[in-house]
Parts: C-alpha cells; structure tokens; sequence
C-alpha cells in the first residue's frame, strides 16, 4: 500500500528513564495523551559520517568506511491549538524546569500553568516517534531548541517547537506499532486563530499595560531559541547529550495595520532604543460550561528595537504603507509595573491539564 499523510502518526513523550545516547535504550514509550497532528514532514532523517580513505598511494579512492551518527534536526510542527493538555509538555520541553505544576482557577476546574527559561536543562528531553505506516522511527532523545509562533493563512496561528536528537533509528524496541496504535490525539477543530489575539505594549517605565496600549497589527511572529552544542566524544557513536552553548534569544515581528501616528513612533525609538515591555494574549472559548476560557498568556518585561527592526517599505501603485517592526527581548534586573517576571518571556496557560509536565 502506498503511504499518505493520512497514514502518519507522531507522539512525544517526556523521557522518564535511560541514559542519554544508549539507542533505543534510552527511549521512552509513547501513548495516551502523547499524539500531535503534524501539519508537514518532522524534517529528522538519520544521517551517518561516511568518511572516504584518500591516502596517497592509490590512483582511486577504493574504500569507504561510516564512521559516527551525525545529530539530528527536525521540528513538530503544529496548527496551534488551545488544548494544553497536549501542548504543556512541549513548552515544558522548551524552557526547562522554569516551569511549575499548574494551579487550579479558583472554584473552577481550569488550571493554570507557568513557564519560563531555565538556565539549565541537563536530563530534560523526550523521544519523537513517527509511524509512516511501513516502519516505526525513533528519535530516542531529544532536547528542545525552541519554538516559533506566526500568523499564517485563513487567520489561522501555527505553532513549531523545534528539536536536536541524538538519532533517528527503525525498529525501536520500546516503540512500535502497539505504542502508536495507542496515541491519542487533541480534538480535531480547537485551533486558535489571529483574531484571538491582542498585542499590548507601552514603555518599561510607565505604567501597568491596559485596553489603551493595544495596537492593531495584521501579522506576527514570535521566535525562542536556546542554542545547544553538538560534540562528538570517544566511547560512543553519537553525541552527548547537548547543552546550552549561547545565550537564549526572544524576538517579536509584528506588522502594524496602518503606517500613522501610532506606529511611526516606534520608528523614533529605534534610534534611542527605548526599552518597552509588552504582552500577547490568546483568549479562547469556554471550558465546557465553566466561566472560565482557554487562554494563552505572553509577557515580555523588556525589549527593544534593534537597528534594523524598523522597516516601513512604500508598496508600488497606491498601495497602503505598513511598517513591520521587529523587538528583541532581554532580561531586566526588577519586575516593571504590572508584571512579576524579570525573565526574557513568559508563557501561562489556561485550561484542563493538571499535572506538571516533568512530574
């Protein structure tokens, strides 16, 4: 039978046992609660070191020998949903142990969970299982890179949490065909979309963000990236388990809906870098018949506009100006008015899963 999109499963799941680069050993089974419907390719592929003998001595190269798992790279990539019992793991995965085990709401069921940069995420990783129908892949451990979200076509809100893995092997002894049979997966049609969100900033020093500092924009885009390395080390064929080889890095794009006032001003802060803070809020539907809705909170305590953040390009024809400016986010030493946080971003959800996701 040939294989289609529509034969794919993915799971992943929170590694709980092992050792970091033991294969297959190292895996850990995936299950109920651990599927994600994928929206295009995961992009891993195993890769050896293959390594040609060019000894002088030899008018050919006649012989080749492979030589080291070369790491891998893929991403999950999601239309963004609001169903955090799925989705906690995976910002869990993206921030380390700055996260904490949700709270609940109140008298109501939701809960709410926190999550934040930590600055050290040794021991923390999962394995990425993809049934393709012929055969079962495994990435037995992977360490998170960060993640991406962007405004994308029809208004709806994508979501890509981005991976290094150890390797990618066929044949898993933890994870087969009964583990992805298992895989249960988010309800189909909960997805967020661009008219959900509202866009707030103001300066750092002024006061607590409110309905006044929201601005209409038409497009954004949100990258976190924590870079790790990649070493190669005598006594095994793939790399040790990554670290954080650089410091984490926080941007916001937006596009401003109209080129007046509102938006030139921020074309003036670029040139003094004026420190902001700002937040993004994703405000779902209900949580069954509770009064409490779905929710996806974003603060960023400070930014500001780099160099060459600010861009304002005259379309041809008659065409309306709308300025894209772009925000780094950086750590600042007190809270600013209206947040507790000192950390570069913040993620909080709202909604059904209680557990932490690294208990």
């Amino acid at each position: 039978m040939a294989v289609n999109a529509r034969n794919i499963k993915v799971g992943v799941n929170i590694a709980t046992s092992g050792s970091w680069g033991t294969g297959t050993a190292n895996a850990t089974a995936v299950g109920s609660g651990d599927g994600h419907y994928v929206r295009d390719h995961l992009d891993f592929q195993m890769q050896r070191m293959v390594v040609e003998d060019d000894s002088a001595g030899q008018n050919f190269i006649g012989a080749v020998q492979v030589s080291d798992m070369t790491a891998v790279t893929g991403k999950i990539p999601l239309h963004m949903h609001y169903f955090d019992t799925f989705l906690n793991p995976l910002w869990a995965l993206a921030f380390g142990t700055g996260n904490t085990t949700p709270t609940q709401d109140g008298a109501t069921t939701a809960y709410t969970g926190t999550f934040a940069p930590a600055t050290n995420k040794t021991g923390l990783y999962c394995s990425i299982v993809t049934n393709k129908s012929q055969d079962v892949y495994e990435v037995s451990g992977a360490k998170c890179t960060g993640f991406e979200i962007r405004s994308a076509d029809n208004g709806r809100m994508e979501l890509d949490f981005f991976f290094l893995g150890d390797m990618e092997i066929e044949g898993s002894s933890i994870n087969d065909t009964t583990q992805t049979d298992a895989l249960t997966f988010p309800t189909l049609g909960k997805r967020w979309f661009f008219h959900q969100v509202v866009f707030r900033i103001n300066a750092q020093a002024g006061g607590a963000l409110g309905a006044s500092d929201a601005h209409s924009i038409s497009s954004l885009k949100v990258k976190f990236e924590q870079p790790l390395d990649t070493v190669q080390a005598g006594g095994q064929t793939t790399i040790v388990e990554p670290e954080e080889s650089a410091f984490p890095t926080c941007e916001i794009e937006v596009t401003f809906s109209r080129y007046d006032t509102d938006s030139v001003a921020f074309f003036a802060a670029q040139r003094v870098a004026t420190p902001y803070k700002c937040d993004l809020t994703f405000t779902g539907p209900a949580i069954g018949a509770l009064a409490t809705t779905y929710g996806l909170f974003m603060e960023f305590p400070h930014v500001y506009i780099p160099d060459d953040g600010y861009v304002a390009a005259v379309p041809g024809g008659a065409g309306q100006v709308a300025p894209t400016t772009r925000f780094k986010c950086i750590g600042t030493s007190s809270a600013p008015t209206g947040m507790t946080g000192t950390d570069l971003v913040y993620v909080i959800t709202t909604g059904e899963r209680s557990a932490n996701p690294f208990a």
